[in-house]
C-alpha cells in the first residue's frame, strides 16, 4: 500500500468564514466543495500535496481526525474489508463521491476517526454505495 499524503480534517462552526479566512489571509484555493454537507477542501496553488479539508460537522457527534490518501480506489476497498475484519467502527460506509473520490471512515483503537480516501479517475454522477 503506498500513502500519498495525510490530511488533517477541521470542523467548522462557520464555513463561510473559516473559507474567507483560509482563502484570503492564508492564500489556500478551495479544491473541492460540497455546498449540501458544508465540505471543503483547500490546497496550497504551489504544493499540492499541502491540503486541510474543513467541514461543518455534517456527520453530527463524530470526532475530527485525518484522511489518508492511499492513491487506489481498489485499495480503499481492501482497506474496508480488513477494517471490517477487524470489526473496527465504521462511522462512513464505503461510498463513491460525485466529485471522484472513493471512501470511508472509520474510529482506530485510539478513537481517533480516521477516512480513507484514493480518487477514482473519473467524476461520478451522484453518491454510489459500494
Amino acid at each position: 500500500m503506498g500513502v500519498t499524503r495525510i490530511i488533517p480534517e477541521l470542523r467548522s462552526q462557520n464555513v463561510a468564514a473559516t473559507e474567507d479566512l483560509y482563502v484570503t489571509v492564508l492564500g489556500l484555493e478551495v479544491k473541492m466543495r460540497d455546498d449540501a454537507s458544508g465540505f471543503l477542501s483547500f490546497g496550497s496553488a504551489e504544493n499540492p500535496s499541502a491540503q486541510v479539508i474543513v467541514n461543518d460537522n455534517g456527520h453530527d457527534g463524530l470526532p475530527p481526525g485525518f484522511a489518508i490518501d492511499v492513491g487506489d480506489a481498489g485499495q480503499v476497498d481492501a482497506i474496508h474489508a480488513e477494517v471490517v475484519r477487524r470489526a473496527l467502527p465504521i462511522v462512513e460506509p464505503l461510498s463513491t463521491k460525485a466529485w471522484g473520490i472513493r471512501r470511508f471512515s472509520f474510529i482506530d483503537p485510539n478513537g481517533e476517526r480516521i477516512t480513507v480516501v484514493a480518487h477514482t479517475g473519473e467524476e461520478a454522477s451522484a453518491d454510489t454505495d459500494g
